[in-house]
C-alpha cells in the first residue's frame, strides 16, 4: 500500500502515515512497518502538557485565548513540533477579524516560524502605522528584515524600537545587524562591556545577550569565548532549543561528535536534533549513524506527504553533511538563500558551492561579502581569501 503526491510525483509507503498521526518511527531495523489491525489502534499517547494545550473546545474569550495561543507557540518552537503553531492559528482564528494588537503578533509570530516572512513583514506593517508604540512588533519587523538581508530596514526598525523598550533591547537588536554590516568587532565589544555590567538583570535579556556573544565569538574565531558565553546562558534556559543546536554545532565545529551524540541523544523526537545526530552519528561511525540518517530522511517524506513545507536550511545541510549529495544541496542551499540571509546560511551556500565546484554560488557568496562587509572566520575554510 503506498499514497503517490499529485505535485512531485513521490511515492510513499503507508507506515509513513503513522508519523503524520502523531507516532514516531525510531527503531533499529527497517523492514517491516507496523499497521494496526483496527481504527481504535492508539499509535501515541499524549503527555499532560500536550493534552492542556489541545482542548477539545477552544477558549471562548481573546484573553483565554491569546494566553493558549502563544504557550502553544512556545511549546512548538521548543520542541520544534509545526502541528502547534496549526493548534495556535486554530485557537487565535476566532478573534482574527479583526484582530486585537496582541492578536496579530501572534499571528506574526507563527508566520515567522514557518518562513512565511512577506506575510509576517504585510501583518506587522500595517499593525505598527495604527500602533507605533508596539515595541514587541518592531523587534520582530527588525528580526525579519536582518534575516532577509534588509539591513537599512533592520536598522530602522531597531530605532523605532527604542520609543517603548529599555535601551538594553534596543542595543541587542542594533548589535544583531551590526554583525553583519562591517561592524562586527565594535557590536562584539559593546556586547561584551554589556555583559559585564548591571544594566542587564532581567532573564530573557540576559540569554539573548549571551545568545549574541556566543555567535559573535564564533564569528571572530574564538570558541572558549563562546563557550563561556553558551555556559552563562544555558545556566539560565537549559531546555532552550536554539542555544542547545548553537552549542551542538560549535562541538561539530570542533570535531566533538560524541558530545553532540550525549548531548541529543534523547531529543530524538525534534527534528532539528534528529539532523545533528545524525550528522555526529556518521562523522564517528556510529553504530546508530544509519538508524538516524533513515529516521531523517521519514521526517522529511512525512512533511511532503502532509504538505508541510520543510526549512529548507536544515534540508541542505542534510543533503550536504549526511546523504551526501552537493548538487542537491547547492540547489537547495540557494532557494534558501533567497529567504534567509544569515551567517548560517552563506556558510551553507559557499559550503555546497564549494562542494559542488559552482563558480556561480561563489560568486553570490562573495558578492553579498564584499556588499555588506561580513566578517566571519568559519567562511575561511571555503573562501581562503575572507580575511578575519
Amino acid at each position: 500500500m503506498s499514497w503517490t503526491n499529485p505535485q512531485t510525483g513521490r511515492r510513499f509507503p503507508a507506515a509513513l502515515l503513522l508519523i503524520l498521526c502523531g507516532g514516531l518511527l525510531v527503531s533499529t531495523t527497517w523492514a517491516a512497518p507496523y499497521t494496526p489491525d483496527n481504527d481504535n489502534t492508539v499509535l501515541a499517547t499524549l503527555s499532560d502538557s500536550q493534552r492542556a494545550l489541545t482542548p477539545a473546545s477552544p477558549p471562548q474569550n481573546e484573553a483565554d485565548a491569546l494566553r493558549l495561543a502563544r504557550a502553544q507557540i512556545d511549546y512548538g518552537r521548543q520542541q520544534g513540533d509545526p502541528r502547534f503553531l496549526g493548534y495556535a492559528q486554530r485557537t487565535l482564528r476566532p478573534f482574527s477579524q479583526p484582530p486585537s494588537p496582541a492578536v496579530s503578533l501572534l499571528w506574526a509570530d507563527i508566520e515567522q516560524q514557518r518562513h512565511q516572512f512577506t506575510r509576517a513583514r504585510t501583518r506587522l506593517t500595517e499593525l505598527l502605522e495604527q500602533h507605533p508604540n508596539q515595541g514587541q512588533g518592531w523587534l520582530m519587523l527588525a528580526n525579519i528584515e536582518r534575516v532577509q538581508g534588509q539591513f537599512d530596514a533592520a536598522r530602522q526598525a531597531c530605532g523605532n524600537a527604542a520609543n517603548s523598550l529599555p535601551p538594553t533591547t534596543v542595543v541587542l537588536c542594533q548589535a544583531s545587524v551590526q554583525a553583519m554590516t562591517g561592524q562586527h568587532q565594535r557590536a562584539y565589544a559593546t556586547l561584551q562591556s554589556l555583559a559585564d555590567s548591571p544594566l542587564v538583570s532581567d532573564t530573557t535579556q540576559s540569554v539573548w545577550l549571551q545568545t549574541l556573544i556566543a555567535e559573535m565569538a564564533i564569528q571572530q574565531g574564538e570558541p572558549e569565548r563562546a563557550q563561556q558565553a553558551l555556559d552563562a546562558a544555558l545556566a539560565l534556559a537549559p531546555q532552550d532549543a536554539y542555544l542547545r543546536y548553537l552549542q551542538n554545532d560549535l562541538w561539530l565545529q570542533q570535531g566533538h561528535s560524541d558530545a553532540v551524540i550525549a548531548d541529543l541523544k534523547n531529543w530524538q523526537d525534534r527534528d532539528n536534533a534528529l539532523l545533528r545526530l545524525a550528522i555526529a552519528g556518521k562523522r564517528s561511525q556510529h553504530p546508530q549513524a544509519e538508524q538516524w540518517q533513515h529516521a531523517y530522511q521519514q521526517r522529511l517524506d512525512a512533511a511532503e506527504l502532509a504538505g508541510r513545507t520543510v526549512h529548507q536550511r536544515e534540508h541542505a545541510r542534510y543533503l550536504l553533511q549526511v546523504v551526501p549529495s552537493p548538487t542537491e544541496a547547492l540547489t537547495v542551499a540557494r532557494d534558501n538563500w533567497q529567504q534567509q540571509k544569515e551567517l548560517t546560511d552563506l556558510r551553507l551556500l559557499l559550503a555546497a558551492a564549494t562542494a559542488a565546484d559552482n563558480d556561480a554560488a561563489r560568486a553570490t557568496a562573495r558578492d553579498f561579502i564584499d556588499t555588506h562587509g561580513v566578517h566571519d572566520a568559519a567562511l575561511q575554510a571555503h573562501w581562503p581569501e575572507a580575511q578575519p
